[in-house]
């Protein structure tokens, strides 16, 4: 696989990451009741399946956010992983039924053109540790 086609990879794999990422531990949180205390709320997110799998899920983003900056410039990496606030907002939408505001709409538009925009910039893949 080339070096931009391995980048590609690597940003969409980082959005799709941060995206579930964002999900597993937003439906773990609903799992901890309000009136839980600070040592009550730790020991129920350990014993918690989906704070674990959130925190395996970190795991694997930093290993691939690693081995996208090895390959591509961060000037250019960080922000087209942008989309996954287009990707969050969406999940939120469908998945857990939150209502998205006209104004965040705009919001998320703007974002979609300034990656777009940011794509079509030119960028070096550089070189990774020898």
């Amino acid at each position: 696989m080339s070096r931009r086609a391995s980048v590609a990879a690597g940003l969409g794999l980082a959005i799709l990451l941060d995206t579930i990422v964002q999900f597993t531990w937003k439906r773990a949180a609903d799992t901890v009741p309000a009136s839980a205390g600070a040592s009550q709320t730790l020991l129920l997110i350990v014993h918690q399946p989906l704070f674990q799998l959130t925190l395996l899920l970190w795991i694997c983003q930093f290993v691939n956010w690693m081995l996208v900056l090895g390959n591509a410039d961060l000037s250019f990496a960080q922000p087209i992983t942008a989309l996954s606030y287009v990707t969050v907002a969406l999940v939120g939408w469908l998945g857990l039924h939150e209502h998205i505001p006209p104004l965040r709409i705009a919001g998320i538009a703007l974002i979609v053109i300034g990656v777009w925009q940011m794509s079509r910039t030119h960028h070096v893949a550089v070189g990774g540790a020898t």
